[in-house]
């Protein structure tokens, strides 16, 4: 499968968002017909975190938050990072600094079906963040290939 961008994203109505946000979840979901919830390993990572927004998702391969990159550059004030793995991981794939990126771009929170890190961090940044797992393991960075050929002289003739 190609990856592909999504640059021009239909934003939920705000007082849709407004409203559902002040709802709260147990109200929302009963009101929608039972559907609609986290799976129950999807934790908060402090007790208080509340949050309501257009959701900005990403597919991401495990432990490579290279998507997560690119789609921080596609967010806006007020949108939700959601974030799965084509296969299953819990690596640290969402810490401090992209937290920093998140924020200054007007991210409300994140919810990651992998793991995340710096909880100490984000949650004194009160940024709001479902993660499957808590990990230290880091995300790969994206890994650039350069091909190099060297030429050397053909070897001069003995005389």
């Amino acid at each position: 499968m190609r990856p592909t961008i999504i640059r021009k994203i239909r934003r939920a109505d705000t007082d849709a968002i407004r409203t559902l946000g002040e709802l709260g979840v147990a109200t929302v979901h009963e009101a929608q017909s039972r559907t609609g919830l986290l799976r129950p390993y999807m934790r908060p990572i402090y007790p208080t975190a509340k949050v309501a927004g257009t959701a900005v998702t990403v597919s991401c391969q495990p432990g490579d938050n290279l998507m997560i990159h690119a789609a921080l550059e596609l967010c806006q004030a007020g949108d939700v990072l959601v974030v799965a793995t084509t296969s299953e991981s819990t690596d640290g794939m969402f810490g401090e600094l992209l937290a920093v990126s998140a924020r200054a771009r007007g991210v409300a929170g994140l919810v990651i079906d992998a793991g995340v890190r710096d909880v100490t961090d984000l949650t004194a940044m009160n940024f709001p963040v479902w993660a499957k797992a808590v990990s230290a393991q880091r995300a790969s960075e994206p890994t650039v290939v350069q091909a190099r050929q060297t030429l050397l002289p053909k070897p001069l003739a003995q005389c």
